[in-house]
């Protein structure tokens, strides 16, 4: 899994006009490019450099979806295997972008690139916004020195172009059924429009934000039962955990994460158990819908089948629970407050859950992933 996109090299590139689409007149005439176009060294360094940050930060992998209507996969998959010229293929671009588009979206211009990304051929997508802008020249008249201001009305590329929507393509991800490569929606904050991800890229994210945001949580609570044993640790990484996913944040960063809250000893150990749960290694899109119960509460369970459930903010209370290490493997709990009531116990689920929980040879009480999040007994 990429975390970075700095071998990102663009080697030809042709851009094309996008006018607004008017629902008037959709097949409006388009003036096309017919060649590449002239990128000097300054514009190409700083288009560059723009493209591996968005990437990096706002990159998202996507695969083909294969119920789309889009053909942008049939042609991305002629370019990379040779069958038609970064010109042509270019032009099929562009009319599939217009076709897609609505009238809300704006004019614009799109590029595509041939490129070179980590030693192979790749295809590059770009949705910009056209510039304009005033140029000064430096002139002599009647012997006095001034300047010739012109508007310039057209600019096709410049170092301050803004960059909407980004897709790249390699090689290698064109090798199966299905093209894969990674698309990014600077627009959406991480998201991405659907005219432009299922209508013109005919693709769809390769990580649904939903199984992933739980594939974190699930993995990060078993590592911290599996491989954690002092348990102010333990509570202190769950704590962390939970916050992260309940943060306004639209976005986890898992690196981010451990270098916040995972002591240097134990971050290698933690890499490698998402990497093994499939969890991303990079930025990836929350969604906690169907987490938000378990985010509620913490559960601590003790080897003699005692356990305490509390919200997460009395756990991060110290004069509401103390957790005390007695130094010989055992930890005593202190829980001050008013006593409201007390009452019979039975798992969540009812009794027929219960029957499976002990089919399974699951002890009583213990929740798994579908109760509150738990810090299992040693």
């Amino acid at each position: 899994m990429r975390t970075d996109f700095g071998d990102l090299i663009i080697e030809q590139a042709i851009v094309h006009v996008v006018p607004r689409r008017k629902r008037t007149d959709p097949a409006e005439e388009i003036p096309l490019s017919q060649a590449v176009c002239s990128l000097n060294d300054a514009v190409r360094t700083a288009l560059q450099a723009k493209l591996r940050s968005v990437l990096a930060s706002t990159g998202r992998e996507v695969v083909e979806n294969p119920d789309a209507k889009s053909t942008l996969p049939d042609f991305v998959h002629s370019f990379l295997t040779g069958e038609v010229n970064l010109v042509d293929v270019s032009v099929d671009m562009v009319h599939l972008l217009r076709s897609s588009q609505s009238g809300v979206n704006s004019a614009g211009l799109l590029l595509v690139a041939e490129a070179q990304l980590a030693g192979e051929q790749a295809l590059l997508l770009v949705k910009l916004e056209q510039e304009t802008g005033m140029q000064a020249t430096e002139t002599v008249v009647n012997g006095l020195r001034t300047f010739d201001v012109k508007y310039l009305a057209d600019l096709l590329m410049t170092e301050k172009s803004k960059i909407h929507k980004v897709a790249l393509f390699p090689e290698s991800g064109a090798t199966g059924d299905r093209i894969e490569g990674w698309a990014a929606d600077r627009q959406l904050s991480g998201k991405m429009a659907t005219f432009f991800l299922e209508r013109f890229l005919g693709c769809q994210q390769k990580n649904e934000p939903r199984e992933i945001t739980r594939r974190f949580h699930d993995a990060t609570t078993d590592w911290i039962n599996e491989h954690i044993t002092d348990p102010d640790i333990k509570i202190n990484y769950l704590m962390a955990a939970l916050t992260e996913l309940q943060s306004p944040s639209p976005v986890v960063d898992p690196v981010t994460f451990a270098q916040k809250n995972i002591e240097l000893v134990h971050r290698d150990s933690f890499a490698e158990f998402l990497t093994a749960a499939e969890v991303p290694s990079r930025v990836f899109d929350k969604d906690t819908e169907h987490l938000d119960n378990r985010l509620k509460n913490m559960r601590v369970g003790f080897a003699n089948g005692v356990f305490i459930v509390a919200p997460v903010d009395a756990m991060g209370d110290h004069e509401t629970v103390i957790l005390e290490d007695q130094g010989d493997g055992r930890t005593s709990v202190i829980i001050t407050g008013e006593v409201t009531t007390t009452t019979t116990y039975s798992p969540p689920g009812g009794r027929r859950r219960s029957k499976v929980a002990e089919a399974e040879g699951v002890p009583p009480g213990t929740h798994g992933h579908d109760g509150p999040t738990a810090l299992d007994p040693e």
